[in-house]
């Protein structure tokens, strides 16, 4: 595949995907290898794994929104530099987030994500539930390898 048709494909997954909630498209746009990596050594796998991400991101956020500020590809990799805004669910808070993740597409599917997004911007903002117990467990676990 070409480096633009890896990023329509990537595009494809932001705008119709996270943005439209078309779960229904997942597969068609994500290999059933995909493992996902992101901050405090979290991994989610398969399309029905980033079904589950989304299904929750937007419950949470039912007005969420990610818009992609850069879009760069080079060989089988899309970096895509996106801010994330949205009205948290129940306290009717907004709140927005920045991230970068590196997508590898081999056969016009995603295989792979690197994210890392600003975890204390999320924390400030009031990160609840499962984010906040999985992000405050990560940081609590750095900061007791690295005791004594």
């Amino acid at each position: 595949m070409s480096v633009e048709e890896n990023k329509a494909i990537v595009n494809r997954v932001w705008h119709e995907v996270f943005n439209a909630g078309k779960l229904d498209v997942v597969n068609e746009l994500v290999d059933t290898s995909y493992v996902y990596y992101g901050p405090g050594g979290y991994e989610m796998k398969g399309p029905e794994g980033l079904k589950q991400f989304v299904r929750g991101l937007r419950t949470t956020f039912p007005d969420l929104h990610f818009t992609v500020e850069d879009l760069i590809a080079e060989d089988d990799k899309v970096v895509s530099r996106w801010t994330l805004r949205g009205t948290r669910r129940g306290t009717n808070k907004q709140g927005a987030l920045m991230g970068i993740i590196i997508t590898r597409v081999v056969g016009g599917k995603c295989v792979e994500d690197w994210e890392i997004f600003d975890r204390l911007s999320m924390a400030e903002q009031g990160a609840r539930g499962w984010f906040r117990k999985r992000m405050v467990s990560s940081i609590a676990n750095k900061i007791r390898k690295a005791l004594p």
